[in-house]
């Protein structure tokens, strides 16, 4: 495990196969909530110095009692492997993708 500027990373795994590494990494929230998306995508894209172009966060939550919230994101080789693999509604949560209107 290796902590960089308040994130730690808790487990990375390189998936060859579809070209991307997976990272489960612990953010220190003492002073406020649970980080939103938004600001674990910034976060992340910086730690692990990755673009955020290529990055999509899969999970961000926080268990009952603890001051860190635990993320489970992905990073890719290119944007367009991302685009194809990735499911639609983690590409609508993250902003590649427009939400589709109703009615």
């Amino acid at each position: 495990m290796s902590k960089v500027g308040g994130i730690r990373v808790v487990e990375r795994r390189r998936n060859e196969l579809l070209k991307r590494t997976e990272y489960v990494v612990e953010v220190d929230n003492a002073d406020g909530g649970t980080v939103s998306r938004s600001q674990a995508r910034s976060l992340l894209a910086t730690a692990l110095d990755a673009k955020s172009d290529n990055l999509i966060v899969v999970k961000v939550w926080t268990p009952a009692g603890r001051t860190t919230s635990r993320i489970i994101a992905r990073v890719y080789d290119d944007k367009e492997t991302l685009m194809r693999v990735e499911p639609k509604h983690l590409l609508i949560r993250d902003g590649f993708l427009e939400r589709p209107k109703r009615g």
